[in-house]
């Protein structure tokens, strides 16, 4: 296989890599990063740098720049061992529901990484100890040099550290797994592929140890196993780990940014009876209206204003619009969430045009129930509700209510 192949996938997957550590830094905007969340970023990181480095051309271009034609090996195999290193320390801290024993975690993640920064010094003495001179072998090194005692015993070293961490997260994550919710899809199918990619590159060291060990003893020959099939299965178990990591950060990207341009209706009724400095995103911007980064921002700024309009509102709601949609709900085919979010959009439209015609505002405040605007509801909820308000703002059974209710 030439080199150009392997320079376009280690590339490709260092790429990738360091497309979701920037997704990583851009959602870590303006506020204090979790540990686990910063251990994660540099473990992506760590990653990136290991195939960098790996490619042919980038290896050989170290080896020129350093004087040192195999330097970059070295580097790749520290920077793969620190990523065993943190990916362990993060799958141990983190966890897919609250637990009290946090410190306990946390204390065993900072031991792993601590013996892996360990392990990165010995693999660099015994490196400079072995002083491989030669031509640069980019793709070839472990089966040029595994016959000099001291490469091999780096070699067999670098592997055992690696392969322990593949099989010590794959059991995280198949523990991690069991304590999801069922209905938490995205994050299921995020751990399978993690744990898919960490499964596949465990095999790396297999086929790499099996073709090391059989120069050594002088009793075979798999140059494959170490040149072809090992970097193969490395490069294909990092591509699923990065989509594992990538996945639930997309479909929560695109769930927000599609909640928050769905909102757009409900926020700017609600921003027309107050003062535009009174709005931090106003609605005529340009990366308001895109929202392509830092949408979790923009879409709890959106709510927040939403819910404190309604609030605001609240002493000119009446029972009437409420009233009108429920009595039009079966020819309008409304039901559920559907029916009680008609309601609440026929309300607020309501109290909106009581503020705007100057009326008074309600003798006294509406009990709860149909016809009194909801602003106690959980996050998550009521993020759902406000948008199915918003869809529901133009509905012929909301705009006759409005119109018809006094």
């Amino acid at each position: 296989m030439s080199e150009g192949v392997y320079n376009a996938a280690y590339l490709t997957v260092s790429g990738f890599a360091c497309l979701i550590f920037l997704l990583r830094i851009v959602r870590s905007r303006g506020g204090a990063a979790a540990p686990v969340a910063t251990v994660s970023t540099v473990s992506l990181l760590a990653g990136a740098a290991a195939f960098l480095f790996g490619s042919p051309l980038v290896y050989r271009a170290v080896g020129e720049v350093t004087g040192l034609p195999n330097l970059a090996t070295l580097l790749v195999y520290g920077f793969v061992t620190l990523y065993g290193g943190l990916a362990q320390g993060m799958a141990l801290t983190w966890s897919p529901v609250e637990r009290p024993d946090g410190g306990g975690p946390r204390s065993a993640a900072r031991r792993h990484i601590a013996a892996y920064l360990a392990l990165i010094a010995v693999l660099a003495g015994l490196f400079a100890w072995g002083d491989p001179a030669g031509p640069a072998v980019p793709l070839t090194f472990d089966v040029e040099y595994a016959d000099q005692p001291v490469i091999f015993a780096f070699l067999m070293l670098y592997q055992a550290g690696w392969f322990y961490a593949c099989l010590h997260i794959a059991a995280i994550c198949r523990r991690h797994l069991r304590r999801v919710r069922p209905d938490e899809r995205t994050l299921r199918r995020g751990l399978r592929l993690v744990l898919a990619g960490v499964l596949t590159c465990s095999t790396y060291g297999v086929c790499k140890t099996i073709a090391i060990t059989g120069i050594v003893l002088e009793a075979y020959r798999v140059d494959v196993l170490s040149n072809v099939v090992g970097p193969a299965t490395s490069a294909l178990g990092a591509a699923l780990i990065s989509l594992g990591f990538l996945y639930p950060l997309a479909r929560r990207w695109h769930s927000a940014r599609r909640d928050y341009l769905h909102l757009a209706p409900l926020w700017n009724a609600a921003m027309q009876e107050r003062t535009p400095s009174r709005s931090l995103v106003p609605a005529d911007l340009l990366f308001g209206r895109l929202a392509l980064s830092g949408v979790d921002y923009l879409l709890a700024r959106r709510i927040i204003e939403i819910t404190d309009a309604q609030r605001a509102l609240q002493p000119y709601v009446v029972p009437g619009p409420a009233r009108e949609v429920a009595g039009s709900a079966e020819r309008h085919r409304l039901t559920g969430d559907d029916l009680r979010a008609a309601q609440d959009a026929a309300t607020f439209l309501g109290a909106l045009r009581r503020v705007r015609t100057g009326q008074a505002p309600g003798p006294r405040p509406v009990p709860e129930g149909p016809g009194r605007l909801a602003t106690d509801l959980d996050a998550r909820a009521e993020r759902a509700h406000l948008v199915r308000i918003a869809r529901h703002l133009r509905h012929p059974a909301v705009l006759a209510a409005v119109r018809r209710a006094r």
